[in-house]
């Protein structure tokens, strides 16, 4: 079967990983084309996306942006037994809860922490860092309280909102935050990481 879907990103994008994992558990073939990083993040030409951002897919000519709406889309097509994104209505609310989640408060921290201590080794910003470590032990306590009632943040089978999470939480693994003192969220990490498309994914170190 030929390949139907191009997707544009980069390795080190989280919002690109998130949609990588979700292909790897569905079994959907496509064409990775990274997409160079620019000083200011990664673009594509507005022709292809008018937000001009990775990640990207191309579905036949169906264009779309934004990680979440690519992974709402992919599981519409593909998810066939309805786990990963559930048609439950209060279930389904609740990914997308944790969804926005991760969005508007992780995703933004964890890309700040890992940008400043992976990416400027010496010139990293120790205020911008130490900021960002206190608003992190404020928002985790959230979703470690979440995962001591389920293996999942959603119950018994992981879901978009894990996947995204996971991402963020990765980051924050690869700049040296000290998860062990969530014990639940720890837990889940390594639950997360014993599943092959997940670690798999995972951005090559240099």
């Amino acid at each position: 079967m030929s390949v139907t879907l191009d997707l544009y990103g980069h390795p080190w994008s989280a919002p690109t990983r998130e949609v990588r994992i979700l292909c790897a558990e569905l079994a959907v073939d496509y064409r990775f084309i990274e997409v160079k990083q620019a000083e200011a993040g990664d673009y594509l030409p507005e022709a292809l996306n008018p937000a001009c951002k990775v990640p990207m897919i191309d579905a036949d000519g169906f264009i779309l942006g934004e990680a979440h709406a690519i992974l709402r889309y992919l599981a519409a097509g593909h998810d066939t037994a309805g786990v990963w994104y559930p048609t439950a209505p209060q279930v389904r609310a609740r990914v997308d809860q944790w969804l926005d989640w991760q969005a508007l408060r992780l995703g933004r921290l964890a890309a700040d922490l890992v940008r400043q201590r992976r990416f400027r080794p010496g010139a990293s910003d120790d205020a911008a860092c130490a900021e960002a470590e206190r608003l992190l032990t404020l928002i985790l306590p959230e979703f470690d309280m979440e995962l001591k009632t389920a293996p999942y943040i959603c119950g018994q089978h992981p879901t978009l909102a894990d996947i995204a999470i996971f991402t963020s939480v990765d980051y924050l693994r690869l700049a040296a935050f000290d998860l062990g003192r969530f014990a639940a969220l720890a837990a889940w990490f390594e639950t997360c990481v014993a599943r092959a498309a997940w670690v798999a994914t995972a951005p090559v170190l240099g």
